[in-house]
């Protein structure tokens, strides 16, 4: 698929998902609350392809327009220094939202939300421990 067939896939399918199910979602015409989620993932869905769609054409454009500062930019992002801080950013990263992780079912419980969405806080912290348990393993066998 060509590029200029991408950009156009993602712009003229995205945005009228968007606006045609946050329409459908506005008009209330559906009382079930699983359509109402399923309309609620078409909309965000439709926007993130419609943005995704707008910066793939400005980066493709940059790109063709001023090929020799574009070069110099995708050597400077692979600079192992800009990696090094790229990943150490990660990890600072993954710290805070461990925390965040482990306070976040304690704050829903004592704001009384229902019991799905403290399961569901339990679950993104299993999942964060669980994620981390299989890259730290499977990065260690490789170095």
């Amino acid at each position: 698929m060509t590029t200029k067939k991408k950009k156009q896939i993602f712009i003229f399918v995205g945005f009228p998902m968007h606006v045609i199910a946050f329409m459908v979602k506005s008009l209330h015409l559906f009382d079930s609350l699983p359509i109402t989620i399923c309309l609620t993932l078409i909309q965000y869905t439709g926007a993130l392809l419609f943005l995704n769609g707008i910066h793939y054409f400005g980066t493709t454009y940059q790109y063709e327009k001023y090929p020799e500062e574009s070069r110099q930019t995708v050597i400077d992002q692979n600079d192992e220094r800009t990696r090094t801080i790229h990943d150490l950013a990660k990890a600072r990263t993954f710290d805070i939202i461990t925390y965040v992780l482990i306070i976040l079912p304690f704050l829903l419980i004592e704001t009384k939300t229902d019991l799905t969405g403290i399961l569901c806080s339990f679950a993104a912290l299993i999942i964060l421990g669980v994620s981390y348990g299989y890259y730290y393993r499977k990065f260690s066998k490789e170095l």
